[in-house]
């Protein structure tokens, strides 16, 4: 058992080289697994594979092997922005740039159909990243022009059967995680790029539990998850502000004792960053051997993220982002058809997906808006191994930041116009059964 476990930390420390960011609703990640995100993330009730380690580590009593689930996710979010047009004509058209963020997902799982089971597992609940193009000119590069949030939780989780259809589970959510943020201050009167100020850090490690219980009768199953809310907090990381003006040119000496007068270039800087709790229902039904659907009902605490504080050494650079999220809910259906019995499955799953974001916090940071998500897979199980493949659309609804004829932010910094998006997310994982 110790050389299973080394090889799935050895496999897991991989991917973690490859971890990247993505935005979802809020800068959720819903998408731990490559069979999950198939089904839409609508597998709270069925939790059959290694992540249920997030969705209901519940779900551990009701395998009946020891495991290791590897798996990985490419995000590619797209953004668009079209200024509000004016007297003085049409407001700029802006691009986000062509990324791709891979998100893991590994974990290691000993059920063995026994009263107690238990499983590890890695991967990334909560990320952001989004940069965009020509950010010397971008028309919100005040606020940011890019931007990355990267939140990797280790979670170890123990389940234990009560009664033969009852489970209940315990995990301990370890994380970290690592912010890095870019944005443009202007020339008061010049209106160029005065100061370039990039913010790099990682948080202390933060400990939360984590709840499953799970339910099976007969063809029935149903399903509740809790992953406690966050504090990551950042204490003395690096904040670096660099003349954006060169030697020579019209503002240089205004920028450069502007800096002389802040302490120079290098600072430290230390904040909060609140996550919001995750809860999860789910109902499942087995109508036939080959057929089964689950219906999820998400909730997530995001009225925990109001305001990010950022305490730099020296005073007068001191800033607060305010945010105001509330919390939200997610509507997730998933279906599964057995093509061949115990060989190949078809998976499909819709998401409608509520933003906490109110309008006036729209910005280039995160221009966030509801979603609707449709999801397709499929699944082959071949003797111990199994190989999964998943795809999911994620359509944003287009979102512009004027309410009742007025900027809904009066921040001038902010871009007044409409924000459009959309992301394509790939899966693929393998399984072995010991």
């Amino acid at each position: 058992m110790r050389q299973r476990i080394s090889c799935f930390l050895l496999a897991a420390g991989l991917l973690m080289l490859g971890a990247g960011t993505a935005q979802a609703a809020g800068f959720n990640i819903y998408e731990a697994g490559s069979r999950a995100t198939a089904l839409g993330g609508a597998f709270t009730a069925t939790a059959d594979d290694g992540s249920a380690i997030f969705y209901n580590a519940a779900g551990l009593s009701f395998q009946e092997h020891q495991g290791i689930d590897l798996n990985i996710m490419p995000v590619n979010p797209r953004f668009k922005f079209q200024g509000a047009t004016t007297a003085a004509g049409e407001g700029a058209y802006e691009e986000a740039k062509n990324q791709y963020f891979p998100i893991p997902g590994a974990y290691y799982t000993n059920g063995n159909g026994s009263t107690w089971a238990f499983g590890v597992g890695v991967y990334a609940p909560f990320g952001l990243g989004l940069a965009w193009e020509n950010p010397e000119e971008f028309v919100g590069r005040q606020v940011s022009y890019d931007v990355g949030i990267e939140t990797i939780y280790v979670t170890p989780a123990v389940s234990y059967k009560i009664v033969p259809e009852l489970s209940f589970a315990l995990g301990l959510d370890i994380a970290t995680q690592h912010l890095d943020l870019n944005k443009y201050s202007l020339h008061p009167e010049l209106g160029v790029n005065a100061i370039n100020t990039n913010i790099n850090g990682r948080s202390e490690i933060n400990v939360t539990p984590s709840f499953g219980v799970m339910y099976r009768y007969e063809g029935l199953s149903l399903g509740m998850m809790y992953h406690h809310k966050k504090t990551m907090k950042f204490k003395d990381q690096d904040a670096t502000l660099a003349n954006a003006i060169s030697a020579g040119d019209p503002g240089y000496s205004w920028s450069s004792a502007l800096l002389a007068g802040l302490g120079g270039s290098d600072h430290k800087i230390s904040s909060e960053l609140n996550l919001p709790y995750l809860m999860s229902l789910g109902i499942a039904y087995q109508f036939t051997p080959a057929f089964r659907a689950e219906f999820d009902y998400v909730r997530a605490g995001w009225s925990t993220f109001q305001s990010l504080d950022l305490d730099f050494d020296t005073d007068a650079l001191d800033q607060e982002l305010h945010f105001n999220y509330t919390d939200t809910w997610q509507l997730r259906f998933g279906l599964d058809f057995a093509v061949i019995q115990e060989k190949l499955n078809l998976m499909l799953g819709f998401v409608y997906d509520q933003t906490p974001q109110p309008l006036a916090s729209v910005s280039p940071l995160l221009p966030d808006s509801d979603r609707n998500d449709y999801s397709v897979g499929l699944e082959y199980k071949t003797g111990n191994w199994k190989f999964t493949g998943a795809y999911m659309a994620v359509i944003g609804e287009e979102r512009t930041t004027i309410e009742d004829g007025q900027p809904a932010n009066p921040d001038p910094a902010y871009p007044v116009g409409t924000y459009k998006s959309v992301a394509n997310i790939f899966g693929a994982g393998i399984g072995y059964r010991f």
